[in-house]
């Protein structure tokens, strides 16, 4: 009597886990295919409830019977091993965004899901509370997740965009920066390989801490370094590959996006970047120069990091850069 006693006290306490982990996703609107619309809203469904479960059994994520792409489980995975998360809504009701370019429909995404970090140690320094973004292909299989910037940000450049009449571009401009900074995460060097020019302008800097001896304290330095898309991905290589390294965790924030006046597939993109792994660790301004004239694959033109302690009239802007 009582080994039934207790089995059943195990079944009723994984059911009540089961049941604090059940994600439900539907669409509000922005998808009229209604087969589409019930694929997707299942597949998500079911990726946040995975990721619930993980989260409190404390082991790795289980993609199966997830329709999924390996680059969206790969990048969903290198977060994963910086800090675990669960979304923080058991019930959640979201737009569909139509992803499109040169007016044709080519994806979907949902962006605001609302997520709680639940670092394995100390190493992790970013806001506990975050936004991550699902894209779909339109077939209804997840083809990509990024965490994100928050929806007032994503509002403000929106805005900005519909004053302007570039919201598809900005949409672009937004996707691929979170695609690179995933690829810091990722370590995918082939995605590095494949978004910088052949001819990229690379500033990179770091910071130097140097002891004053005669008061005992730190004094940070800059060291700057212009390097050749070759140099820069060779540096790239060696801290991917070595193992003393360990996760690396980039966050970018405080986006300003701006499309040149006379060139329109080009943008520079300002924000800050916090980038650190278990030996290193810095924050600055990093400046990218994307050039959307293969709108299928942009290209880096120039990336530019600078201190936070930059006058603003010095930090690199569209105008300090002439673009053929």
């Amino acid at each position: 009597m009582k080994k039934i006693l207790i089995l059943f006290l195990i079944v009723c306490y994984s059911q009540q886990t089961w049941s604090q982990d059940e994600v439900n996703f539907e669409f509000s609107d922005g998808i009229n295919n209604p087969a589409l619309k019930q694929r997707m809203e299942r597949q998500m469904s079911m990726l946040l409830t995975a990721i619930n479960k993980a989260e409190s059994s404390g082991g790795m994520i289980n993609f199966n019977g997830i329709e999924i792409d390996p680059v969206a489980s790969q990048s969903i995975t290198a977060h994963w091993e910086i800090a675990h998360f669960r979304c923080l809504d058991d019930d959640i009701v979201e737009h569909c965004l139509s992803l499109k370019r040169n007016g044709r429909v080519y994806g979907y995404q949902i962006r605001n899901i609302a997520v709680e970090m639940k670092p394995m140690d100390d190493s992790y320094k970013d806001d506990p509370n975050q936004e991550v973004c699902i894209n779909f292909d339109t077939k209804g299989v997840i083809s990509d997740f990024n965490f994100t910037m928050g929806i007032t940000q994503y509002t403000r450049l929106m805005k900005e965009g519909a004053e302007i009449g570039d919201i598809d571009e900005r949409e672009q401009v937004i996707h691929f920066c979170e695609q690179f900074k995933n690829a810091y995460i990722k370590k995918d060097i082939s995605f590095m390989e494949n978004i910088f020019s052949d001819d990229a302008l690379i500033i990179t800097g770091k910071v130097i801490m140097r002891k004053k001896a005669e008061v005992q304290m730190s004094q940070k330095d800059y060291e700057y370094t212009s390097k050749t898309k070759a140099e820069y991905l060779k540096g790239l290589k060696a801290l991917f590959n070595n193992p003393k390294v360990g996760a690396i965790n980039v966050n970018f924030k405080d986006y300003r996006i701006k499309r040149h006046g006379s060139k329109p597939n080009y943008y520079g993109v300002t924000l800050i970047q916090d980038w650190s792994h278990n030996t290193y660790s810095d924050q600055g301004i990093v400046f990218l120069v994307w050039d959307f004239t293969d709108k299928e694959m942009p290209k880096i033109q120039v990336r530019t990091w600078q201190p936070l302690e930059t006058d603003e009239d010095e930090i690199f802007t569209l105008k300090r850069f002439k673009l053929r």
